[in-house]
């Protein structure tokens, strides 16, 4: 089988648990103002952007740092875009890594019909969820689309998958979700879920705009700064002391959404 990658990296720290090999795919249904990967909304390969590729070469790529997930603790991630745009491809490469022994994640923004979900949800032993926006009409007016489908698929999935752990993180991007307000209610929808979900809070960067100039597309947010350290953990503690038993985390020294 073969599918659309834009790219594979190596020796990643912060996309599941120890040394990881990262395979992004190309096509997402959001159109997010923020997107730090604009190259990976289109499932076509263009300006040079991706690859088509079979399901066992990226596993060559993948098994090249099986050492490392071993003694680490790591394994594969399979990023996107939105991977599960290409559910299929996905699930072969998760398939076989666990066939393997190595350990598997998925980033997804769960913006997908449900019966692409199930496809890979067996083979997934790590799962990061997006939940970017809480209202629905502020979602789709900074991504194109609103979230109902991505809260009931999270809804759901921890109903019939409840072995796999499940990880809630949201880009924190001034001016759009950066208010208490916003913040909250996602904290509040994570914490009434049925199972235990850690929160995890990612800083907003403008890492893309090479990305966005070499497409010949406008930058949405060129004048958004970053968050600061001092502004994500106050963010991060405010919540934690705000909805009881919630675990909130920030990745604010990683800049990786």
């Amino acid at each position: 089988m073969e599918g659309t990658v834009l790219r594979i990296e190596q020796g990643a720290l912060y996309d599941g648990a120890g040394l990881r090999t990262v395979v992004y795919l190309k096509g997402c249904p959001l159109r997010c103002a923020w997107c730090s990967t604009p190259e990976s909304q289109s499932k076509l390969i263009e300006k040079g952007y991706g690859q088509r590729m079979t399901a066992d070469e990226v596993m060559d790529e993948i098994e090249k740092d099986d050492i490392f997930y071993f003694h680490s603790d790591g394994g594969v991630t399979i990023s996107g875009g939105e991977a599960l745009i290409q559910a299929d491809f996905t699930r072969e490469i998760l398939q076989k890594s666990k066939y393997i022994g190595i350990n598997t994640a998925l980033e997804t923004s769960f913006c997908v019909p449900y019966s692409e979900i199930k496809k890979v949800a067996p083979y997934v032993d790590t799962l990061f969820v997006d939940v970017k926006i809480f209202t629905d009409e502020l979602h789709k007016k900074w991504t194109g689309l609103g979230n109902q489908r991505i809260l009931t698929n999270i809804r759901r999935f921890l109903i019939e998958y409840p072995s796999c752990e499940v990880r809630i993180r949201i880009p924190v991007i001034p001016g759009i979700n950066m208010n208490v307000t916003e913040l909250l209610m996602i904290a509040c929808f994570v914490a009434d879920l049925d199972h235990f979900v850690p929160l995890e809070l990612l800083p907003y960067h403008r890492y893309g705009m090479h990305s966005y100039q070499t497409l010949g597309r406008e930058y949405p947010l060129g004048d958004t700064p970053s968050p600061s350290f001092a502004e994500m953990f106050e963010l991060a503690d405010q919540l934690a002391r705000t909805v009881p038993h919630l675990p909130v985390t920030t990745l604010a020294q990683t800049f990786i959404y």
